[in-house]
Formats: structure tokens, C-alpha cells, sequence
């Protein structure tokens, strides 16, 4: 008889058979499919049999039902727990004045540690695994933010298709950066559908003789997991310049090179810190800057940029090196994000254009492209946005709107935005 056999079932048929109901439930909400279903003109849903058995449980009443069940389920997980070391330790602790005195009587060799059978470590994994299932059914029915962490397949619709995994740490994990957002899988598909025209081969019409371009430069702003701007590096040019994925926040940079590892990337991509706030002090500093200032402020100044010294050594992008290409998704939610994104934009994209015009103007212009979803209570944000831009002395020379999902739950209508100097609109 086998091991397993001989170990008594820890929760009962039926229970194990609803709590993979909602596994899947829980798989499909965040997944692809569920985040691509078909929204009409209006945002409303396209009715399918899948959609509408994924809503049956949806309701507050089985949210209420199902969140209480799972509650019941992990105490009667803890009723029936193998003995934990905390327990051991107890025991242990219990006997330690007895072992004291015994010690000198009973030689070392002849002590007998405890141990488990097979039967016994068998049940205890059984039951370990069990305790983190409910758990993670439990965390994710408090929202993405409460949930851990997972690995999606993003798959696009190309010929041939290609796909990226993505991991999104927990919230825990990183406070910040630690979800795939929908302006992110937005964005990314535009990219794999060939609609970032600075991405397009950068060569002359066919009638044209043959005149090879620069490859275009990509930088990524506030790069998240990284969908965005792995997705720029796997449809662009493979000799062109790497394409650099930036965020400010270790955790999100552990995460951005465990992705682009993951995607077997790490070669075709840069991982660089960047904070954006070191730009505008940066601005700031060159500004007050005066031959006869006091020598506080001279004092002021130095330490600015030295403490900007300290991580420029992986941000400075020489003039040479400016920007074809920026890339940002949701990274504008914040009043203190709208300055310094275009304050960012502005200082590392490219001041000048490529003047052969047998290139369309499109593709031989810098442009920023950014999208984010429009909440209601962020207007005034995207205000701040404009004015911002304008006042750095850009344009949106593109603008579209498109519905999308949040956590394949939320529904938005996005924005998408692509920006180019004033003076580059009309190819001057």
C-alpha cells in the first residue's frame, strides 16, 4: 500500500471541488481573456455564456457567501493542523529543566530527536498547501492590492504571435510598481500592432534610393513590471540602441530585471534608476545658480548636485543620446506627477528632428507617447498635465480614446497621447 493511501482526507471531496471553483474564478478574472472581452461603443460589456456564469458569482451576495465559507474553511484547517515548531519549541522548552539535570547522566549518542513518518510529512505539506490556497482565495477576493503576487502571459495577436510573462509582485513585496496596470497593456498593444510610428522601420519609401536611418532610441518612464517597455523591445529593432526601462524604487527595479530575464530580454534592454525629482532640483539648481550669491546658497547648491552625482552616474543621457521615443503608462495620477513628467519629457527628449522628408514627418519626429486611464476624480490632475506640457513647449499632435479594464474588473475609458515639440509639428 502506498504512503498516501494510508493518510486521512483533510478536507472533504465536495469542499476541495468549490474551492477550485473559485481558482478558477479567480484566474479568469485576472486574465487575459477576461480583460479582452468585448466592450461596444459604449463600455458596455459583449454578453457571452463565460461572462455571464463569471457574474453569477460576482454578486455581493456570493461575495458575502463566499468570503464567509472561506473564513470557516481556514478555522477548521487550523482544527485539524499537524503539531507546528512553535508547538515543538513549547514541549521542548517545558523539558529543559529536566534535560538539564539529566544531561550529565545520558550520554549525547544515546538522545533521540524527534522525526516524522512519511505519513506524517506527506500530511503536513497536504495541509500546508491547502492553508495557502485558502488564503490566497481569501487575499484576492480583498482586492489586487491585498492579493499576492502572480505571473501572467500577455499574448499578441501577431504574425507570428509573440507573448511576454510578466510577474507582479505582491503588494507587500512593493509598495509601489507592483501590478500591471490596464494603461500598460493598452499601450503595449499599440506597440506589437505597429501604431508607435517612431517604432516603424526607420527606412526611405521603397521609390526613394536606399537611405538607412538611425534606429530609434526608447526610454521608458515609471516602467512598473515592465509590460511597456519590454514590449518596445521585443518589437523593435533587435541592432538597434537597448531600449531603457526606468522606476525609482528598488523593489521595482528588482522586479524589471527579474522580467526582462524572464522574457530573455536582459541583453536587448537597460534597467537604470531614474527618479524624476532629481531632474527638477537639477533644473532648479542650475537656475539659482548666480556669480554673486550668498555662500549658503553656493552651500545649497553643491550639496544638490552632489546628492544628484549620486545616482546620475546611471541617468545622465548625453545630448548625443537623447530620446527618439519616451514611453509612460498611468504615470500621471498625482499633481506633483504632471510637472515632473513633463519636466522629465522635456529633458530627455530629442530637441531635434530628422530632416530627410522623404521619411513621413511621423516617423522622423521625437514624440512622448503616454496613456492613462480618465477617472472623474483625476480631471484636475490631467489639467495640471496640460498646462505643464504646454509650458515645456509641447503639443499633442494625436489624440485617442478606447475602453479597457482595470484587473479585468473596472472598466475606464483611456487616453492615449502622443506629444511632439511645438515646433516639430508641422516638420519645421
Amino acid at each position: 500500500m502506498s504512503v498516501s493511501t494510508t493518510i486521512p482526507s483533510i478536507l472533504p471531496v465536495a469542499t476541495l471541488l468549490r474551492l477550485k471553483s473559485l481558482e478558477d474564478r479567480i484566474t479568469y478574472k485576472y486574465s487575459q481573456d477576461r480583460i479582452d472581452q468585448g466592450l461596444d461603443q459604449d463600455g458596455n460589456e459583449t454578453e457571452t455564456p463565460e461572462l455571464q456564469q463569471f457574474r453569477a458569482g460576482e454578486n455581493e451576495q456570493e461575495y458575502h457567501s463566499n468570503m464567509q465559507w472561506l473564513l470557516k474553511l481556514l478555522v477548521k484547517l487550523e482544527e485539524v493542523a499537524p503539531p507546528s515548531d512553535e508547538q515543538d519549541d513549547d514541549e521542548e522548552r517545558m523539558d529543559s529543566e529536566h534535560a538539564e539535570i539529566t544531561a550529565t547522566s545520558i550520554p549525547k549518542s544515546m538522545k533521540i530527536e524527534p522525526s516524522e513518518t512519511p505519513q506524517e510529512a506527506e500530511y503536513r505539506l497536504r495541509h500546508e498547501l491547502l492553508t495557502k490556497r485558502v488564503a490566497a482565495c481569501l487575499t484576492h477576493f480583498c482586492g489586487r492590492a491585498a492579493s499576492g503576487a502572480m505571473t501572467r502571459t500577455w499574448t499578441y495577436k501577431t504574425n507570428p504571435p509573440q507573448s511576454l510573462q510578466i510577474h507582479d509582485p505582491s503588494f507587500i513585496g512593493g509598495d509601489v510598481g507592483f501590478k500591471t496596470f490596464g494603461s500598460a497593456y493598452l499601450l503595449s498593444k499599440h506597440i506589437a500592432h505597429g501604431d508607435i510610428p517612431q517604432l516603424e522601420p526607420w527606412m526611405c519609401a521603397p521609390s526613394s534610393p536606399p537611405s538607412l536611418l538611425p534606429l530609434p532610441r526608447i526610454l521608458e518612464l515609471g516602467s512598473g513590471t515592465g509590460l511597456v517597455g519590454l514590449a518596445a523591445t521585443l518589437f523593435s529593432n533587435p541592432h538597434g540602441p537597448k531600449v531603457i526601462l526606468s522606476d525609482y524604487h528598488p523593489n521595482v527595479l528588482t522586479t524589471l530585471h527579474h522580467n526582462s530575464t524572464l522574457n530573455h530580454l536582459e541583453t536587448r534592454c537597460n534597467i537604470q534608476l531614474l527618479d524624476w525629482r532629481d531632474i527638477l532640483q537639477k533644473r532648479s539648481a542650475s537656475q539659482l545658480k548666480q556669480p554673486d550669491v550668498q555662500s549658503s546658497i553656493e552651500h545649497d547648491n553643491v550639496a544638490v548636485a552632489s546628492s544628484a552625482d549620486h545616482v546620475d552616474s546611471n541617468q545622465d543621457i548625453p545630448e548625443t543620446d537623447r530620446m527618439d521615443l519616451i514611453l509612460g503608462a498611468e504615470v500621471v495620477y498625482d499633481h506633483g506627477h504632471a510637472e515632473l513628467v513633463a519636466h522629465v519629457v522635456d529633458e530627455y527628449l530629442k530637441k531635434d528632428m530628422i530632416s530627410d522628408d522623404k521619411i513621413s514627418l511621423s516617423r522622423r519626429r521625437p514624440a512622448f507617447h503616454i496613456m492613462f486611464p480618465i477617472r472623474k476624480t483625476h480631471a484636475d490632475v490631467i489639467a495640471d498635465f496640460d498646462y505643464w506640457m504646454d509650458k515645456m513647449g509641447f503639443v499633442d499632435c494625436r489624440q485617442a480614446k478606447e475602453w479597457g479594464r482595470e484587473d479585468g474588473e473596472t472598466i475606464f475609458i483611456y487616453h492615449w497621447r502622443e506629444y511632439v515639440r511645438k515646433e516639430h509639428l508641422y516638420g519645421h
